[in-house]
């Protein structure tokens, strides 16, 4: 009996290839696509929604943040929906009206979502500069901004050299990196 309990032992224990790729499929890497992001779609309302979903997000919450239209002088109230992973910030779905209008990538989400062209939160900066060097930006609070396509890719004012024009990949300071990606609809 007991040789018999050794055995089905031995046939369960893994061994180190497998447990490397356990280890590899839990560790899940996302691509936001076409508006596209797991369970979630630009341009569809937010129904069905799962509370979580495996690798993506564990939980979400519904917010609402203002925000001040200066060259119209009005505020808008937007609903939001913030995802979280292990309590970071991993993505934040913006609502336009009843319909889900942007995806913006966060801090969180850096290890486990990239764009199609292979850019993700946390990545270099001045390398994003020089693949995409037409029509960086100022915006709120001293944050460059550029466009591409349907994506806007910013980099925060602490990671600037100055808050003058972006002109060159210099204008970032050499470890600066992207802080934040938004597929708009």
């Amino acid at each position: 009996m007991l040789a018999g309990t050794m055995l089905l032992q031995a046939q369960v224990r893994r061994t180190p290839v497998q447990q490397q790729r356990t280890t590899q499929t839990a560790a899940k890497t996302f691509t936001l696509t076409n508006g596209k992001l797991g369970p979630i779609q630009t341009g569809q309302r937010f129904v069905n929604i799962p509370s979580s979903y495996a690798g993506l997000y564990d939980k979400y919450t519904r917010q609402t943040e203002k925000e001040y239209n200066e060259v119209e002088d009005f505020e808008i109230t937007r609903v939001c929906y913030q995802f979280t992973k292990a309590g970071r910030n991993v993505f934040r779905v913006i609502m336009e009206g009843n319909v889900i209008g942007a995806i913006k990538l966060q801090e969180g989400s850096a290890s486990i979502i990239k764009t199609q062209k292979g850019f993700h939160v946390g990545y270099a900066a001045r390398t994003l500069y020089t693949k995409k060097s037409t029509d960086w930006f100022n915006i709120e609070g001293g944050t460059a901004a550029c466009f591409d396509g349907n994506y806007t890719y910013e980099v925060s004012a602490n990671d600037r050299v100055s808050l003058n024009p972006i002109e060159s990949a210099n204008d970032f300071k050499s470890n600066a990196k992207i802080s934040s990606i938004t597929y708009h609809n």
